[in-house]
């Protein structure tokens, strides 16, 4: 079996230096540099693991960066502004330079407590990102509604009322609908208890998410526990309720984020690599993610402590207003880092080799880790972890070491917005399971509830992630040219292809497949340039010879420039979303078509029940789950946030991105209410989903012509000498 195993070099093809195993020790020291080996270990004996786990506590624990006694340092709240002060002092403490705090504007959220009694007896309740109560607070009947769909309704008098819920954000649907529900019906406040999905962890444990809506009324989490115990009330006889919510929700951008950031200065800084994680917290939020601004300023200590010296600007980044930042909006979590690289420093996008994630950090959430990335970087880092001489290995944590077939980042978390906007970047897998589909168990046990905690804390997990990845900045610092690999825009077009419907649609597959082989092609081609420059750049090093070193040091640069440009081009033009899950812009229609026709075929077989359970609520992203069991009326505010011409300056890093809705609502809510019948007559449904076929055609054809021009382009971007 050959290796193509070197040094510096981000990855080697069948052209390059090929050997066998035996040689593989031989490769790993060809080019050696004893100064470089012995930067990488001064910052790895640097790393202080005690240091990161103190600037974690001290976030979580310590009541001056709380909004309130159950924690939460929300988006420009007055904790969040204290914790950017104490983030601010610590990167001046360890020697970083230009630290600085950058405003970045937001809609405000201020959580300052609530209080729910029954009977003299105090309930614990959380409240989202929505309205509060007079100051006197309400006095108001409760009522249980199971599910709080507009099913749960019907012949259900709400009005004034405080309406207590059961939900699984995961398995049904977000807090929102019910939320909005539950106003459209003229209900005082909604109580949601997590029955599933979330905050499993034990029954007294409260949830947090961001609610994506408008203010709306008040809307809280209670446990399981007093959930029942109020629901044990109600079967003997009318409860009535005091809720008080000091909760402050300013909308139009009128509060303030910051963005705390230091630097070590490079030898140049034409480039740069960022090195971040966000500060604000649902709760305690000691895993997510006051971990991981310790974990930051821990390796910006040990790298500053170790004395490295960098060729590019090394940038710590600690965001504000991830969990959310703005209200009206689908697209209301990472509104600092969106700021930050799109408004407060566009030029970024243009000089900056990777951004570095951290989420929750100090958690072994299986028997391995992995890195979520921009699919232009998985051979990167599988080279890094598995060809790189000081590639650091999981010590007591991870057995099974680090997977790398390469998982695509998500939106999930900060390096999106920098990703979209065209910066290469990761972030340590800390959600799914490596089939990207699965959630951690973490998350539905502790996630955004009371109980993310010190105890959860791992050692040698915050200990391997500071050393791996801090290892990786040092890394992609001494390249000369910057390795993206544009083969996996091949390999992630290709595989969005579904010939067959495209080509119903008038799509020419084989036209797209040509460019798509001229794309791999020039792909291929730049991978050699960067690969022979990087070791042709080792070996005048090797040789001593100062001069050509660097002037292939700027040719390496030359080539970075064209492919970061090719980068940011690729994810203008290539990269769509469905909601929240980025796709290749075409497969939106075109999942729509195959799941209409899908349901079209059952009710042509009278098959109502398959019709509806099987495809026609997974139409739209499942949008059209919620229109299932909510009014027209709390769809049309979602559609609103999505569509609506006076909310576009509203989407964040959804801009340009959202897909084109099938309008199939009609015919998803017939479906509901013929749920039960048998073999009976469904031309008018099927006559709206065809329709909504024809209309998603055109759409696909548009954007299926466009991205072939576009795959082109992008295959000119990278044309060598």
């Amino acid at each position: 079996m050959k290796k193509f195993l070197l040094l510096f070099l981000c990855f080697l093809l069948g052209a390059g230096f090929a050997m066998g195993s035996d040689s593989q020790a031989e490769a790993l020291n060809h080019g050696k540099d004893a100064d470089v080996k012995k930067a990488y270990e001064d910052f790895l004996n640097a790393v202080s693991t005690q240091f990161g786990y103190d600037v974690a506590y001290t976030l979580s624990m310590d009541p001056n960066y709380h909004n309130s006694s159950m924690g939460g340092r929300t988006a420009g709240s007055v904790a969040e502004h204290k914790a950017a002060d104490y983030l601010t002092g610590v990167m001046k403490e360890i020697g970083l330079e230009e630290v600085e705090k950058q405003a970045a504007p937001c809609d405000l959220w201020q959580f300052n407590g609530a209080e729910l009694t029954i009977d003299g007896k105090n309930y614990p309740v959380y409240s989202y990102a929505t309205a509060a109560t007079p100051k006197e607070g309400i006095g108001a009947e409760v009522i249980y509604l199971q599910d709080g769909t507009m099913w749960d309704y019907e012949g259900v008098d709400a009005n004034g009322k405080i309406v207590l819920i059961d939900i699984d954000m995961r398995a049904n649907w977000w807090v929102t609908y019910p939320m909005l529900e539950a106003q459209l019906q003229g209900a005082a406040a909604i109580l949601s208890a997590n029955v599933g999905g979330f905050s499993q962890v034990a029954d007294d444990a409260l949830n947090c998410q961001d609610i994506c809506a408008p203010v709306g009324i008040p809307c809280l989490s209670i446990s399981l526990k007093d959930s029942r115990e109020i629901q044990e009330k109600l079967s003997q006889g009318p409860v009535k309720a005091h809720l008080m919510v000091d909760n402050v929700v300013e909308l139009g951008k009128t509060g303030t984020t910051y963005n705390v950031t230091g630097k070590i200065k490079g030898e140049s800084s034409d480039f740069q690599i960022l090195v971040g994680a966000h500060y604000d917290t649902h709760f305690y939020g000691f895993q997510d993610d006051s971990c991981a601004a310790g974990l930051v300023l821990s390796m910006a200590k040990a790298m500053v402590d170790s004395g490295f010296k960098p060729k590019n600007d090394l940038v710590f980044v600690l965001h504000g207003a991830e969990e959310w930042g703005a209200s009206g909006t689908q697209y209301d979590w990472c509104v600092g880092a969106w700021e930050m690289i799109n408004t407060l420093h566009p030029e970024w996008a243009e000089k900056t080799l990777a951004f570095v994630n951290f989420e929750l950090p100090a958690y072994e959430f299986d028997t391995y880790t992995s890195t979520y990335s921009a699919p232009e970087m998985y051979k990167l880092l599988d080279t890094f972890a598995n060809g790189y001489a000081y590639s650091p290995k999981p010590e007591g944590c991870f057995p099974d070491d680090v997977k790398t077939a390469g998982y695509q980042t998500y939106t999930y978390s900060d390096d999106f917005s920098y990703y979209a906007a065209g910066v290469p970047s990761t972030v340590n897998g800390f959600l799914l399971k490596d089939d990207m589909a699965t959630p951690f168990d973490f998350y539905i046990q502790r996630y955004h509830s009371q109980y993310d905690l010190p105890e959860t804390y791992n050692e040698a997990v915050m200990a391997f992630n500071t050393k791996y990845y801090g290892a990786l900045v040092m890394y992609l610092d001494r390249l000369p040219a910057l390795c993206l690999d544009f083969t996996a825009q091949y390999d992630r077009i290709l595989a969005s292809l579904d010939a067959e419907i495209i080509t119903e649609s008038g799509g020419d597959t084989g036209k797209m497949e040509d460019a798509l082989t001229v794309l791999k092609d020039k792909a291929e081609a730049m991978n050699l340039q960067v690969q022979k420059t990087n070791q042709d750049y080792l070996d005048a090093l090797e040789e001593g010879n100062s001069g050509l070193a660097g002037s292939l040091w700027a040719k390496g640069r030359d080539l970075t420039r064209q492919n970061l440009k090719a980068f940011g081009f690729a994810q203008d033009e290539l990269l769509g979303l469905m909601y929240e899950r980025p796709i290749v812009p075409h497969e939106a229609p075109q999942e729509n078509i195959l799941l209409m026709q899908k349901t079209i075929e059952a009710l042509e077989d009278g098959k109502v029940a398959e019709a509806a359970d099987e495809y026609a609520w997974a139409i739209n992203n499942v949008l059209e789950w919620y229109a299932m069991y909510f009014s027209p009326e709390v769809i049309q505010i979602q559609d609103d946030m999505f569509y609506a011409e006076s909310n576009q300056d509203n989407l964040y890093w959804g801009t340009d991105k959202a897909f084109v809705k099938a309008e199939v609502e009609e015919a998803t809510r017939s479906l509901m209410l013929r749920y039960e019948e048998e073999g009976g007559d469904f031309s008018q449904e099927i006559a709206v989903y065809q329709n909504a076929i024809d209309s998603q055609r055109a759409v696909l054809l548009s954007l299926f012509e466009k991205e072939i021009q576009d795959v082109e382009k992008l295959a000119s971007l990278l044309e060598t000498n």
